[in-house]
């Protein structure tokens, strides 16, 4: 089975899913689709163009932002509202980039690590905008189902994210297998070769990050809108660590990491408030996630879907030649 009808083959699976579980986990699923759109973003970056962010989870949130406060404050239907959370984080994404690249050298890192320590205090400090402290709800979530669909409103969530989830994927793919992917990948392995070679460095460095702010925006956007809250205190810069380690976890180079990396991201902190209590349950997430990062970077550094589709090739081959 090719890998276009391996995902089609699971795409199609993925509909059943909101006929079958309660509306009560179909939620914790949306927000892992949404979270696997700013993973996704994360692999574009990290594991296609070789660059590095650790301010996704802010730029996520100026997506969640963007996208309900139109919703919320000037009654914006939840579609058009979208696109444009996707269009300010990739206007973001552009400034962020332009800095990084003046600046020169690993900047990157640490300019959006200032992004994702400064976001939440400026959602405190815009609270006639953004809420403050207490951000913004809504009483149920504007992405509503039609009338004639017979769905709820969790199930109808759930089949948008993931069909928005499904056309992120295949741009992302389509970028990295054309001549601008040649280019994030002779980027990555070492610019200078990269610009010896014809490849304006700069510039594709500028649209990885742009198109990667872009993405996680609109996954920002669809966790707001689903959820029917934005609040600062789901963006603190632990949340943008969150995220990198998800990456790096479920596997940068690979599409399907972003959905293992956001599952790990959704459910990890349920597992340890099972095992530990509510109240340390956040503490044991972060040490899991440290412990998990340390582990795949050492025994599995092209992370778990990477590795264990590496093996299963082994393994196929192995079976072959018998």
């Amino acid at each position: 089975m090719n890998a276009h009808l391996r995902w089609a083959t699971a795409l199609v699976a993925a509909t059943a899913i909101p006929f079958v579980v309660s509306d009560y986990d179909l939620l914790d699923l949306t927000r892992m689709l949404a979270i696997a759109m700013a993973v996704a973003g994360l692999n574009l970056l990290l594991g296609h163009s070789g660059q590095i962010s650790v301010g996704h989870g802010a730029i996520f949130g100026l997506g969640g932002y963007a996208a309900i406060i139109p919703v919320a404050t000037y009654g914006w239907p939840w579609w058009s509202a979208v696109p444009l959370a996707g269009a300010v984080c990739l206007a973001l994404g552009l400034v962020l980039g332009v800095l990084a690249l003046r600046m020169g050298g690993a900047n990157l890192g640490l300019l959006t690590i200032a992004v994702a320590a400064i976001f939440p205090l400026l959602l405190i400090r815009l609270k006639p905008i953004t809420g403050g402290t207490f951000g913004i709800f809504m009483a149920h979530s504007p992405i509503e189902p039609p009338a004639w669909t017979g769905l709820t409103e969790a199930q109808f969530g759930f089949l948008v994210c993931l069909l928005a989830l499904a056309l992120i994927l295949l741009v992302l793919r389509n970028l990295v297998t054309g001549r601008l992917g040649r280019a994030f990948a002779a980027v990555r392995t070492s610019a200078l070769l990269a610009a010896a070679n014809g490849v304006n460095v700069n510039r594709t460095k500028l649209l990885a990050f742009a198109a990667s702010a872009a993405v996680a925006g609109i996954g920002g956007a669809f966790y707001a809108l689903c959820t029917a809250i934005a609040v600062p205190d789901s963006y603190l810069v632990p949340f943008s660590i969150t995220l990198l380690a998800a990456s790096v976890v479920g596997g940068s180079a690979t599409w399907a990491g972003s959905l293992v990396g956001a599952a790990i991201v959704i459910y990890l902190p349920k597992l340890a408030e099972n095992a530990v209590g509510a109240e340390s349950a956040g503490n044991w997430s972060q040490l899991v996630y440290a412990c998990g990062l340390i582990l795949t970077l050492t025994l599995a550094p092209s992370g778990l879907v990477g590795d264990l589709s590496r093996l299963a090739r082994r393994a196929g081959k192995a079976a072959h030649n018998r």
